[in-house]
């Protein structure tokens, strides 16, 4: 059944048990009209690897030179994201139209609070949500700290590495501070406490060493792959494990 408001056609929940939201036609439209334009007046900060060729994969090999790692996990990321909280974002960018872009970039939240949310499924929510951490206080503090560790950003998932152990321990209090501060959840299961180990983007990480988990192996021949689809799969954990050992 298709919810009341027209940006969206229907929902779900994928294999994960999140909700994903389908925009409809006109929903769609607007969406990628609003993204070309963000794109245009945004220019994110180079740590946000969501937004960035190379994506997870540069990320992750960007924090192997690194001794000691952390992880900080936001919980359902877009959906803290309230739909002021996108007005005033776009409202700063000084946005013609904020509040209909904003209404046309929200849903009734499945989570409850905030009323209305961003969803997982719409093409202008990575973008939007981006904006808004950009200009928190954490989005702050993040740029401020990537003057001192090594800072990545990818959606929901912020890792941070040194050789300082000190320092790492330091940014990572005041990340988990400005988190509550910026009304972003920390999901605790899937954050990490400074160590000399971490996993991230279900690759386990050490000191010039990436590999893909043996979790996510066995996830993804638990069930028969096509032999282009393992293909992909033996190329992709290649790739992370790609200058493994090489000095810094």
């Amino acid at each position: 059944m298709a919810p009341p408001f027209g940006n969206c056609a229907y929902s779900y929940e994928n294999n994960r048990g999140k909700p994903v939201f389908v925009p409809s036609d006109e929903g769609r439209k607007i969406g990628r009209e609003l993204k070309r334009k963000l794109e245009r007046r945004f220019d994110p900060p180079e740590f946000y690897f969501h937004l960035r060729d190379g994506g997870h994969v540069a990320a992750i090999h960007a924090h192997r030179a690194k001794k000691y790692f952390a992880r900080v996990d936001i919980e359902n990321f877009f959906y803290s994201i309230s739909r002021n909280r996108v007005a005033r974002a776009l409202r700063h960018l000084n946005m013609a139209g904020s509040e209909r872009y904003a209404k046309w970039s929200t849903v009734k939240n499945p989570y409850g609070n905030p009323s209305y949310s961003l969803p997982y499924g719409f093409v202008q929510s990575p973008i939007l949500a981006s904006i808004v951490l950009a200009q928190s206080p954490l989005g702050a503090l993040l740029n401020e700290l990537a003057e001192r560790v090594l800072v990545s950003v990818y959606m929901d998932d912020i890792a941070i590495s040194s050789n300082n152990l000190r320092n790492l321990e330091r940014a990572f209090r005041k990340i988990r501070r400005k988190c509550k501060e910026s009304k972003f959840p920390i999901n605790e299961a899937k954050s990490c406490a400074p160590g000399l180990e971490m996993e991230l983007f279900n690759c386990h990480l050490t000191r010039m060493q990436t590999l893909v988990t043996e979790a996510r192996r066995q996830v993804f021949y638990s069930e028969p792959r096509s032999e282009l689809s393992e293909a992909a799969f033996e190329a992709y954990c290649i790739a992370i494990e790609e200058g493994n050992g090489q000095q810094a």
